[in-house]
């Protein structure tokens, strides 16, 4: 047996860093439990290649601190447990200087660019919410501050989405009747009132939950003035510009 095995009958030993970086990257995946976990080990040991190389070459540059810390960020959705570990790797990412005449730390202006490449599918709606949320270019951001702009965006990114479902239930063509869609802005405005917080994971619940019945109400009054409408179509992109301040105005401003 013993000579079966060094004729090689039995697989090589797995070195001790690779045996080690599987059972991280192991670990990776259940703490964040992806819909795609052949994906996600993609992307996380490119990561992984990708530090390791810059560890001996050059530092990074801040767009690529911010690069990483977003997909850092994105492993997974914001109301998974891991993703409190994940917000704490992103703030290291971003604090760690990028050349030695700087000390470490996170500015404003690179915690500022996060959040904008956090929003970018929110479109120009989210440009209020950043503006709530960012500090000065070279104020030194905390990381409870971080948190809370990173939380908050990913927020309203599904805010967003709701919003724009709402919208597609009512829509013929990419279009929309504008008296339609006031009502609909009025019932989840209704809505957020009722929620008796400012915090925006609790809007975006309340928001999530309109009841069938009230929409149906609403839609049913509505329908009946629409009849004498002539006021133009509203786009989707329009709705969203209206939507979003709702949300947004319940937010603190860091600021």
């Amino acid at each position: 047996m013993a000579a079966a095995a060094a004729a090689g009958g039995a697989d090589p030993p797995v070195p001790c860093g690779l045996s080690l970086t599987l059972r991280e990257a192991l670990l990776k995946v259940l703490e964040n439990r992806p819909q795609d976990p052949v994906s996600f080990l993609g992307d996380y040991f490119q990561n992984l290649a990708a530090a390791a190389a810059e560890e001996k070459l050059v530092p990074k540059t801040q767009e690529e601190q911010v690069s990483n810390a977003l997909k850092q960020l994105l492993f997974c959705h914001y109301n998974r447990p891991a993703f409190s570990r994940n917000t704490a790797l992103a703030f290291q990412i971003l604090s760690c200087p990028t050349n030695k005449r700087k000390k470490p730390g996170l500015k404003g202006r690179v915690y500022t660019e996060l959040l904008k490449q956090i929003c970018g599918s929110a479109g120009p709606s989210s440009s209020s919410l950043i503006h709530k949320l960012r500090c000065w270019d070279h104020e030194a951001v905390p990381f409870g501050v971080f948190r809370h702009g990173v939380l908050t965006c990913f927020v309203f990114l599904d805010y967003v989405k709701i919003s724009r479902r709402l919208f597609e239930v009512v829509a013929e063509s990419g279009e929309a009747s504008r008296t339609v869609c006031q009502a609909l802005l009025e019932a989840l405005q209704d809505a957020l009132s009722t929620s008796g917080s400012a915090r925006g994971t609790r809007c975006l619940d309340t928001a999530s939950k309109l009841s069938p019945d009230q929409l149906g109400h609403t839609m049913e009054q509505a329908m009946k003035l629409r009849r004498n409408e002539t006021s133009p179509l509203m786009t989707q992109e329009d709705f969203t510009q209206l939507t979003a301040p709702l949300f947004i105005q319940r937010v603190k401003p860091m600021c």
